[in-house]
């Protein structure tokens, strides 16, 4: 298992070279960390420098998704949150395929509640037709995170029980349109006999104070950070608001 702390602009020569000096590798878990507090904190300290334009958070680059997502055909679980947006990992060329992958975990700027429900839509049919490239798939999480919000889209298929589910579980209520619950259906098609189940679960935002709590209550399928790593986030946001702004 290989556990990337990135702090850098340059990735992606590092996600082109995994493939070659990790011929073995089975497991990718990478975590971009941010906090939405640093602009408005660090302009109290550079003098003369606007940083009112300054995002709270970094856009993924579309070419450094394309680099995962070739970095992890051969994986057996990745994942991969706020480095990339899984509506660019998943715009794949039609010989991609994810012959052993078995749990991915992604995180899209696309899941809050301001944003076009048609756009929210396209991106989760992309990921079911991604989904039909990975037969050994169990569970599929794309989730978002960051002070008042939380999402999870939830994909889990239950062989044993020949059941699959889909969950949403977030801040606020999406309803999945009907193209959305087919492209899903026919995921599980593949599997006779297998229905699907859907489940809404409602957070509470207020609970939300950072990115580090939307990981705690989403309650995601896989970790996506080590256990230290978020308790140090959590820690950090408790002290930065205590820093007057």
């Amino acid at each position: 298992m290989l556990i990337i702390c990135i702090h850098y602009l340059d990735f992606q020569y590092l996600f082109e070279s995994i493939p070659r000096v990790n011929k073995n590798l089975k497991r990718l878990v990478v975590f971009e960390n941010f906090n939405q507090q640093y602009p408005p904190i660090m302009q109290q300290f550079q003098s003369g420098v606007d940083l009112a334009g300054c995002d709270n958070h970094r856009n993924p680059s579309p070419a450094v998704c394309r680099m995962v997502a070739l970095a992890s055909l051969k994986l057996e679980h990745l994942a991969a949150s706020f480095i990339v947006d899984a509506s660019h990992l998943f715009e794949i060329e039609p010989s991609w395929e994810w012959s052993n992958l078995s749990s991915i975990v992604l995180t899209s700027n696309i899941l809050t509640p301001d944003k076009d429900p048609i756009k929210i839509g396209a991106m989760l049919q992309a990921a079911a037709a991604a989904a039909k490239k990975m037969p050994r798939l169990e569970t599929m999480d794309i989730w978002n995170g960051r002070q008042g919000l939380a999402a999870l889209f939830k994909y889990q298929v239950f062989h044993t029980r020949q059941e699959a589910a889909i969950t949403w579980r977030g801040t606020w209520q999406f309803t999945m349109e009907s193209s959305v619950i087919q492209a899903w259906k026919a995921v599980i098609y593949q599997y006779d006999g297998c229905r699907l189940n859907f489940v809404q679960e409602r957070l509470d935002k207020t609970a939300i104070q950072s990115h580090g709590d939307a990981i705690h209550y989403l309650m995601l399928s896989s970790p996506v950070i080590r256990p230290i790593s978020l308790q140090q986030i959590q820690t950090e946001q408790k002290f930065l608001e205590g820093v007057p702004t």
